[in-house]
């Protein structure tokens, strides 16, 4: 009986060895050697996936990068010694600075003339840092995107103080006006001593076209002196202005002349 039993036992051990020899010899028929192509550097591996995708998905975990797939679809059928070409994906922040421009400001004085200026504060560059993200596909840098900019060290504003601009004979004017310039009298031929505006007609008033210096407005003309816009005339029209005189001998005296007619402020 002992021997039939210990006959038995050898039979069975028999079977499991045999059965496990079978399905491990099964299991290594199955598997295929693929090589990986990353980034041009080759390595060897065994797999028994039957598609790329599903090997893609086995090395995700031992592949520290993000990568994509060049010459082969995931659905490709796994084969014997296929070589597949993976780039990597790679992101790289960087730093740098830029400078900040300065700003020149300008204040008026008028402690200081016409066309004049003095620098009471210099300028200085700021600092600032940019931080951008670049993109490599292998080693090959496929895209720069912005990421951020921050202000490091500010710039500093240069100041200058510079003399009244548009001034002529201590005055402010808001506009210039290249203009012929005549001259009457309160008593020419159409004249009735009062102006356009109702005021007297006498020195100091000039007849204007109302499109080009509106009434009412103080003018400055070189040779002649400030003056009040209050008067019109029929041959006035466009740059042409008509300084009265008091006299016929003034008003001849000046003549016709090319001026520059100033609207003060």
């Amino acid at each position: 009986m002992k021997t039939h039993l210990r006959v038995f036992a050898i039979v069975v051990f028999i079977l499991v060895i045999g059965c496990g020899t079978a399905s491990a010899y099964s299991k290594s028929e199955s598997m295929q050697s693929v090589v990986i192509n990353m980034d041009g550097a080759p390595r060897m591996v065994s797999t028994d996936k039957e598609t790329v995708g599903e090997l893609l998905e086995d090395l995700a975990d031992t592949i520290d990068t993000e990568f994509y797939l060049e010459d082969a679809k995931e659905s490709d059928p796994i084969e014997a010694m296929m070589t597949l070409s993976l780039t990597s994906v790679t992101e790289k922040t960087v730093a740098t600075t830029e400078a900040i421009a300065y700003k020149t400001v300008e204040r008026t004085n008028s402690s200081l003339k016409a066309g004049e200026s003095r620098v009471v504060q210099e300028g200085k560059e700021g600092v600032a840092s940019v931080i951008k993200k670049e993109i490599y596909h292998g080693s090959e840098l496929v895209d720069t995107q912005f990421v951020e900019k921050k202000v490091v060290t500010a710039a500093q504003d240069k100041i200058v103080e510079v003399g009244p601009k548009n001034v002529v004979n201590g005055m402010s004017y808001s506009k210039a006006i290249s203009a012929k310039v005549t001259a009457y009298t309160p008593y020419d031929a159409g004249c009735t001593g009062i102006t356009a505006t109702g005021t007297k007609a006498g020195y100091g008033t000039v007849a204007v076209d109302p499109r080009v210096i509106p009434l009412g407005s103080k003018v400055y003309i070189p040779g002649y002196g400030t003056a009040i816009a209050a008067d019109t005339g029929g041959a006035i029209k466009g740059n042409r202005v008509d300084v009265c005189y008091g006299s016929k001998s003034e008003a001849y005296g000046w003549g016709v002349r090319n001026a520059t007619v100033y609207v003060l402020k």
